[in-house]
């Protein structure tokens, strides 16, 4: 096998694309509507559940140096039962890169190309994933390191450009209805977004070692992810205010109503392309991430050989993938979240407390050889 290596920079780039990616554009808009105004504590209290799971992962990490996931779950519960948990780990991931997908291509058949059939935009951005995701994870993130940074511009100077837009009233009520919307708003970023640290696991053995200094430079990586999630959330409803939960695409609806002097109007296209190039990106991860764990739990020779049927899998998902509005709003409010947490974070839990009580003294694991 083919041992691609990435530097700690160049790690923390794919782990800031993988946070925000897609979710910069699509979250704040369901979730505003959900929340309201104190949407910004429900992206804390989820964004707190995601960070004790990241440091999980860092101490498995820790543990068990250049290992991923899947091999040091085999180390810890055995081969068949890591097999049993990497099924949810699996099937979530398919659902995840054939709905980022799906999502991009939707909206440039109802935004930009309304006459073109939305599987033609599938079809094209399956390809091109794919064909990324063989290229490897080193051009992968010498790639995305580019399009983070023009990105992250494009969603700052969307920001500042609508400064005009501000009404700082419109923050205020914080829990106009309490605290249960809040709750819920944190269940649903969590589905969302707040769920998937765990996939670190998978891109850390990839970091070159030693890695003195990554779990630090990581935790601050996801805490500058969740500010600007929520800096991007507030702003939408420092424009929209009450209508803010109405705006699917909210950052793109943001740029919409810049006007700054006759020359500066309308960018919402430069929102639209931030929205495409960071779903590509988020894709191409997934995919990436979705090959690596059956090649590593079924422990394959040939990383590649699994890509392009992958691709080929998601793509026909996608296809035949049509939800109404209403179970769509189902899905990702109701199901996504208690999936994510079935197939994430309760498998994670599991190795980690098997592998504590290995540990502890008394274990077979834990006595030394006297051979």
């Amino acid at each position: 096998m083919n041992k691609q290596i990435v530097s700690q920079e160049q790690l923390i780039v794919l782990f800031f694309v993988y946070l925000t990616g897609s979710v910069i554009v699509n979250l704040p808009g369901p979730l505003i509507g959900f929340a309201k105004n104190g949407v910004w504590i429900s992206l804390l209290l989820s964004g707190a559940v995601a960070m004790l799971q990241l440091l999980l992962v860092l101490y498995l990490d820790k543990e068990y140096p250049g290992q991923s996931f899947s091999e040091y779950s085999q180390a810890i519960l055995g081969t068949l039962p890591a097999i049993v948990i990497a099924i949810p780990f699996i099937s979530l991931l398919f659902e995840m890169s054939t709905d980022i997908v799906f999502e991009v291509g939707k909206y440039a058949n109802s935004s930009l190309m309304r006459q073109t059939p939305q599987y033609i935009f599938d079809f094209l951005i399956f390809t091109t994933v794919a064909m990324t995701v063989r290229a490897g994870i080193e051009v992968m993130s010498r790639m995305f390191t580019i399009l983070i940074f023009a990105v992250m511009l494009f969603i700052i100077l969307t920001m500042l450009l609508s400064f005009p837009n501000y009404h700082g009233e419109f923050l205020l009520p914080i829990l106009p209805d309490g605290i249960k919307p809040v709750l819920h708003g944190a269940y649903l970023s969590y589905g969302f977004t707040h769920a998937e640290p765990v996939l670190l696991a998978l891109l850390l053995p990839f970091v070159r070692r030693p890695a003195r200094g990554l779990p630090k430079k990581l935790t601050v990586t996801f805490v500058i992810a969740l500010v600007t999630l929520i800096a991007v959330t507030i702003s939408t409803i420092l424009v929209f205010g009450p209508l803010a939960g109405e705006r699917k695409y909210s950052m793109v609806e943001v740029a919409r109503v810049i006007n700054v002097q006759p020359i500066i109007q309308r960018v919402e296209f430069i929102v639209g392309i931030a929205l495409i190039v960071s779903s590509y990106m988020k894709a191409c991860l997934t995919l990436f991430i979705l090959n690596q764990l059956i090649v590593r739990t079924f422990k394959l020779k040939d990383e590649n050989v699994f890509i392009l049927p992958l691709a080929f899998i998601n793509m026909l998902f996608a296809f035949i993938m049509h939800r109404s509005e209403t179970k769509l709003t189902e899905h990702i409010t109701v199901i996504l979240p208690l999936w994510k947490l079935t197939g994430f974070t309760v498998p994670l839990l599991i190795v980690v407390v098997i592998h504590l009580l290995k540990k502890m003294p008394g274990s077979k694991r834990s006595q030394p050889n006297k051979s």
